[in-house]
């Protein structure tokens, strides 16, 4: 695996002689229940990722483990990115890479409330930079992915904390996991057309959970979404 944290400028100048692929992977820190770590969507990003580079032999770029996360300010320890910060951000970093000769770039998203500014930035710097093509791949919104989630754990599972999520992390960061913390209740996800915001959001899930008790979470479930996701951005990338 090429970790482009790990390689001197001599050698990412050698890789961008043959290729101008990179995998650039996008987390959050913010709350995922009494259960499970803040860093939950960086890990989850940045297993796919390293898992994809260690596939296919392409550099995979630091995880950016801050987000837009206000919906989850209430909750302690959440720390958020202005949506517009966040936007310059994926820019500046965007305009870094192509500086140097990448073009193509797959970002490996672990956080939704990440796509808005992510999608946007592209929309903008594509502009800039012509020769830019950029990918984006979430598990969660992912049809093929996240079947695996819906045939082993059910359609109503959840998005945010949920089991789907907790076996994701039970097989990429066990350590990180506290099942003992979870008082054993079901918040199933209805859908609205009203907007998240901080306020809202303990209101209607106030132990931050979205979905069905995790309890029934499994590493196996885990596994299969890691190595299904892997699969997925593999082939995206042998194809590109």
């Amino acid at each position: 695996m090429k970790l482009l944290a790990e390689m001197s400028w001599e050698e990412i100048q050698e890789y961008l002689a043959r290729e101008d692929r990179m995998i650039l992977p996008f987390g959050a820190t913010e709350q995922h229940g009494p259960h499970l770590g803040l860093g939950t969507d960086t890990f989850e990003a940045e297993a796919i990722a390293r898992a994809v580079g260690e596939k296919t032999n392409l550099v995979v770029a630091p995880t950016l483990c801050f987000g837009m996360s206000h919906h989850h300010l209430a909750f302690t320890g959440t720390i958020s990115l202005q949506p517009a910060t966040l936007i310059a951000v994926v820019q500046d970093i965007l305009r870094s890479v192509y500086r140097h000769g990448f073009r193509r770039v797959m970002i490996v998203n672990g956080h939704g409330g990440n796509e808005a500014a992510i999608t946007s930035a592209i929309h903008q710097v594509t502009d800039e930079l012509p020769q830019l093509r950029a990918k984006i791949f979430q598990w969660w919104s992912d049809a093929d992915a996240y079947r695996v989630v819906i045939d082993m754990l059910g359609a109503q599972a959840g998005s945010h904390a949920s089991p789907g999520e907790t076996s994701f992390m039970l097989a990429i960061r066990p350590e990180a996991v506290k099942l003992n913390r979870l008082k054993g209740r079901d918040a199933r996800v209805q859908s609205s057309r009203e907007l998240m915001n901080s306020r809202l959001f303990p209101q209607k899930y106030p132990d931050g959970i979205m979905g069905l008790n995790p309890n029934n979470a499994t590493r196996a479930v885990g596994e299969a979404l890691l190595k299904k996701s892997v699969e997925i951005c593999a082939r995206e990338l042998d194809e590109w």
